[in-house]
């Protein structure tokens, strides 16, 4: 029996998904476990897999299309199989959904086909007048057109209300069979080569304008600005320029990830007031424990595998820093989810190394390397990027001496590492006496939700990372 192939529900808060790519196309064989297309999450790029064997029979739609999760996407059946009622029926759903979408733009039906030369169209009739010339229409009707901007006069519309005259859902009825018509696919590619939709001619059913409307207007285009670089080189070139005179490098469109990341920081920004705090450390025992760990094994640890074990310990000694605001519940976690933010190619990503409370220090290390990697190379799996417990952020390899990170939410608190610089430091021995010594310091700074965590609980929370970390062994047991 023919399957249908809906787009999945990757995350709690994920209400649509975008195909990035199919990995088999129309009349191809697939085998149960194969990838079979990829779909773009807030923060990457997955692969799903085939539930089952068979045969694509149908590719209801393209790469770069976006549609509800749960929405049908292709149907698989068996090699003999007639799949077009489970095709129809995916259809159907698609067009119950909302969805619209390039795969579903056929050749009309014998039904829908244009009308010969011999039948004739009626055009609609002008818009009914009423006594004296005016115009026959509610005022609903009058307020959703001025909001519309449709202007009245000369409105060809066939009136449906009280003795013909124009009510609201004729309106609304001739707004929607004038609105522009263009898949989704065409749209992105029109807004990524900052086309104008309403420029491009659509060869698509009743108008649409199709992938391949914008990519015969972005051939125009570009022979349009190949002449133009052509006149340049002759002196005679355009340069762009923004309202207040500066002149134009690059265009980019503020969407997909960016935009996602975009839009949580803001969201965490405005809604958590943010508090900080700052502790300068003292690195000179660690990193010699470091250099003598590394020296003893083929596994070598980073700094950055000390301070995420400090946080842990930290973590375990004020468990309210360990915590996530939902709702308007505090849950306070014993399992310590540690995140570590990475530059990815789509931005910043922050994979989280589950039950890190159970992990030594070259455990952390070696649990660490791997989902670097991934995240770096964009593969990382949902949940191997969700339901982090707390955060750390270190820009110290990128020589940054202070920064202040903002909260990842739903978490109460970040960790952010600044660089690490050889300092004069005041040091008093054991005898009371004090001298000044070149010491290898480094700030750190922990932010924080101000509802939920006070700012002594974060000065002790700060302070305990800073003296684990100056006294490296407790690190080790």
């Amino acid at each position: 029996m023919a399957e249908i192939i809906i787009m999945p529900k990757l995350g709690f808060n994920m209400n649509e998904g975008k195909l990035v790519e199919w990995y088999k196309k129309e009349g191809d064989a697939v085998a149960k476990g194969e990838p079979l297309f990829s779909v773009e999450t807030d923060k990457t790029n997955m692969d799903i897999e085939a539930t089952g064997d068979g045969v694509v029979k149908k590719l209801l739609i393209e790469a770069g299309d976006t549609i509800p999760v749960t929405l049908p996407i292709a149907v698989i059946g068996a090699a003999e199989e007639d799949a077009s009622a489970a095709i129809e029926d995916a259809a159907s759903q698609l067009k119950a959904g909302g969805a619209d979408i390039t795969a579903q733009e056929e050749a009309p039906t014998k039904a829908e086909e244009a009308p010969s030369a011999k039948e004739t169209v009626p055009e609609p009739a002008a818009a009914p007048k009423g006594e004296g010339g005016r115009l026959k229409i509610s005022p609903r009707a009058r307020r959703v057109a001025a909001e519309n901007d449709l202007s009245l006069e000369g409105l060809s519309i066939v009136g449906t209300g009280w003795q013909g005259g124009i009510c609201e859902q004729d309106i609304l009825d001739y707004l929607a069979s004038n609105k522009l018509k263009i898949t989704p696919v065409a749209r992105a590619m029109a807004e990524a080569e900052g086309l104008d939709p309403e420029t491009i001619t659509g060869t698509g059913v009743n108008g649409k304008i199709m992938k391949e409307d914008v990519e015969k207007a972005l051939a125009e285009k570009m022979a349009a600005a190949a002449q133009t670089a052509v006149e340049a080189e002759a002196g005679a070139g355009e340069r762009k320029f923004s309202p207040d005179g500066k002149e134009i490098l690059e265009e980019v469109p503020y969407a997909g990830v960016r935009k996602v990341i975009g839009d949580r920081m803001s969201e965490s920004k405005f809604t958590a007031p943010h508090l900080y705090f700052t502790q300068k450390v003292d690195l000179e025992k660690l990193l010699k424990l470091r250099k003598e760990v590394n020296a003893a094994q083929d596994k070598k640890t980073s700094v950055t595998d000390y301070i995420a074990r400090a946080t842990i310990l930290a973590l375990q000694k004020y468990p309210e820093m360990n915590a996530s605001l939902v709702g308007d519940t505090i849950v306070k976690y014993k399992s310590v989810n540690l995140g570590i933010a990475v530059a990815s190619p789509t931005g910043l990503i922050v994979p989280n190394i589950k039950d890190a409370q159970n992990l030594s220090v070259v455990e952390l290390s070696k649990a660490a390397s791997p989902l670097f990697e991934k995240a770096r190379a964009g593969k990382l799996a949902i949940d191997e990027y969700t339901g982090g417990s707390f955060t750390i952020s270190n820009l110290g390899m990128f020589g940054i001496e202070n920064f202040t990170a903002i909260i990842n939410p739903p978490e109460v608190g970040i960790l952010s590492i600044s660089s690490t610089k050889d300092e004069p430091v005041v040091i008093t021995d054991e005898d009371g006496n004090k001298e000044i010594a070149i010491r290898p310091m480094m700030n750190i700074q922990v932010s924080v939700d101000h509802r939920v965590i006070d700012g002594l609980l974060a000065a002790q929370f700060v302070t305990e990372i800073k003296n684990l970390l100056e006294h490296p062994m407790s690190l080790m047991v």
